[in-house]
């Protein structure tokens, strides 16, 4: 029972840090480079260049992985 609620309270302090953490300045400026990047991720689909729209989508993945946002 005690390992539970241990369990439960290092979920809880998990989630609090991952909170705080998207209050801060490259998390909010990484969601407004979203937006922008796939906008272009777009124009480059429609121009028929997927290889441009793959390396940016790309990129994005890795830098929402790397924010903890994915």
């Amino acid at each position: 029972m005690i390992s539970d609620l241990e369990a439960k309270i290092r979920e809880v302090e998990s989630r609090i840090k991952r909170k705080e953490q998207r209050d801060q300045p490259v998390h909010q400026g990484f969601a407004r480079f979203k937006k922008q990047a796939s906008a272009f991720a777009q124009t480059a689909l429609d121009d028929q260049r997927t290889d441009v729209a793959n390396t940016v989508i790309g990129m994005l993945g890795v830098v929402e992985r790397q924010l903890g946002d994915g």
